[in-house]
């Protein structure tokens, strides 16, 4: 779960934009169903995946400008994420059945123009990233944003 609130939405660019449906794409690959508030009160939580015994959390913010992970199995933290994440789940402004409906719905949330923006990433997702940019890290690489393409490109 993510809270973007519409006011982010409307100062971010549309290249952010666009990398933020991309990371969910990646998150649905691999099937999590992902569920984002506008509520600005959720801002504070952190991006999380759940399990039945553990939460994955994930932030930059307080965090000094560096992502910060984290794994927790303590319950009061557990049993917290899980009321936030059933409430975001159910007033999720991309609230849908399947992974290709709720992306449709995010691009529709930012602005985004989902037939040109699917075109586009089958393009990028046949080719591949590799000749257009590339990671100063050897330690990174450019697989989930291909993945993630090809994800969104293959979509009815």
């Amino acid at each position: 779960m993510f809270c973007v609130p519409r006011s982010a939405v409307e100062a971010s660019t549309e290249s952010q934009r666009v990398l933020l449906l991309l990371a969910v794409a990646l998150m649905e690959s691999f099937g999590i169903d992902v569920a984002i508030t506008n509520e600005s009160e959720y801002g504070v939580l952190p991006g999380l995946v759940l399990t039945s015994q553990r939460a994955i959390v994930a932030t930059w913010i307080r965090a000094d400008g560096v992502w910060h992970v984290d794994v927790t199995c303590q319950r009061s933290a557990l049993a917290e994420y899980r009321d936030a994440a059933g409430y975001v789940r159910a007033h999720s402004v991309v609230a849908a059945d399947t992974a290709g409906s709720r992306l449709r719905a995010l691009a529709d949330y930012l602005g985004l123009d989902w037939p040109r923006l699917r075109g586009r990433c089958a393009e990028l997702g046949a080719c591949g990233l590799a000749g257009i940019a590339e990671p100063r890290s050897r330690l990174l690489s450019l697989d989930g944003v291909d993945r993630a393409c090809r994800f969104v490109g293959a979509l009815p």
